[in-house]
């Protein structure tokens, strides 16, 4: 019988792809893996490993980096978990496709962000929002949503 693990994915915008540590019910690391990463430079190495969150409670400091989304727990990284949060139901054959065109670390930006893509058409009352399909091929997610005015 497996023991259960704590999953923490982190994303960030110096680096591509996902950097995911699982912990046990001690909150000790357990395992670390980039995903769908190009290679570290070796300044973001040497940050990394000064850093590293080998404990479950350090992983707050992540959080705190400005640059850094953190979530818990196996992403679904279904179109249908998607087309779910993203509620701008437009288009669903173009969207489909471009789902399919995109990387794990993509498909979780995407996910990710959609709520920083939501809160600044709230911001900007007359923008209207995308179709997903243009969400999705134009890369939305990678842009600062959160920090845009």
């Amino acid at each position: 019988m497996s023991t259960p693990l704590k999953t923490y994915n982190i994303i960030g915008t110096s680096f591509t792809g996902v950097m995911v540590f699982k912990y046990d019910l001690n909150g000790i690391l357990v395992a670390f893996e980039l995903q769908d990463a190009d290679e570290l430079k070796p300044v973001q190495v040497k940050w990394l490993f000064s850093h590293f969150p080998y404990k479950e409670n350090e992983i707050s400091h992540f959080r705190a980096i400005r640059n850094f989304t953190v979530t818990e727990g196996d992403f679904d990284l279904t179109f249908d978990m998607f087309w779910d949060a993203y509620k701008h139901k437009v288009k669903r054959e173009m969207s489909v496709k471009a789902w399919s065109k995109l990387s794990g670390s993509d498909k979780m930006k995407a996910l990710v962000n959609i709520k920083h893509y939501d809160g600044y058409l709230a911001r900007k009352r007359n923008m209207e929002k995308a179709h997903a399909s243009t969400y999705l091929n134009q890369k939305y997610f990678n842009d600062q949503w959160g920090s845009a005015s």
